[in-house]
């Protein structure tokens, strides 16, 4: 893995995250925001301040920072609070991965996960940080759609390299 791939997958995770916020969440009713589908985290708004906490916190790992609460604290946002927030991590996100070398994936971090000191390569907290967001996505595009809305598929990372390439 090198840091260009990785700068793959995080363009290719940010088109999916904004097609996601864009095609789907902010089509539906504000009201629908906090309705419990009973699946997951309850309410999209849940899960959104859920998948934008984790972005932060991995963001703070993979630069030493040891935190055992919540990086993001909100009292019932809005949608556009949430969105506002998300993609200023994405931005922070981006220049973390613009300046990512090659030799940055094993440096080993200390980190608190579940109540668990441990220490880790970085490459494995990027790689939760990934897989996070995308099992996140696929929660949220279920949830979008027991709520009457469109849930636009994830499109393949291969075909996103394939379009990306022409």
């Amino acid at each position: 893995m090198t840091a260009d791939m990785v700068r793959s997958l995080f363009a290719f995770q940010i088109r999916e995250d904004r097609r996601l916020w864009d095609e789907a969440i902010m089509t539906l009713p504000e009201s629908a925001f906090t309705i419990d589908t009973g699946y997951s985290w309850g309410t999209l708004q849940a899960e959104c301040v859920h998948v934008v906490d984790v972005m932060s916190r991995s963001l703070q790992r993979v630069h030493g920072i040891k935190s055992t609460s919540a990086a993001v604290t909100i009292d019932e946002p809005a949608r556009a609070q949430i969105r506002e927030i998300w993609d200023a991590v994405e931005a922070q996100w981006q220049t973390y991965f613009a300046a990512l070398d090659d030799q940055a994936f094993q440096r080993e971090i200390d980190i608190i996960y579940r109540d668990t000191a441990m220490t880790t390569p970085v490459w494995q907290t990027i790689f939760h940080f990934f897989n996070h967001n995308t099992l996140h996505r696929a929660e949220m595009r279920q949830m979008v759609a027991a709520l009457g809305g469109v849930a636009n598929s994830e499109i393949p990372y291969i075909d996103y390299c394939l379009a990306s390439s022409l």
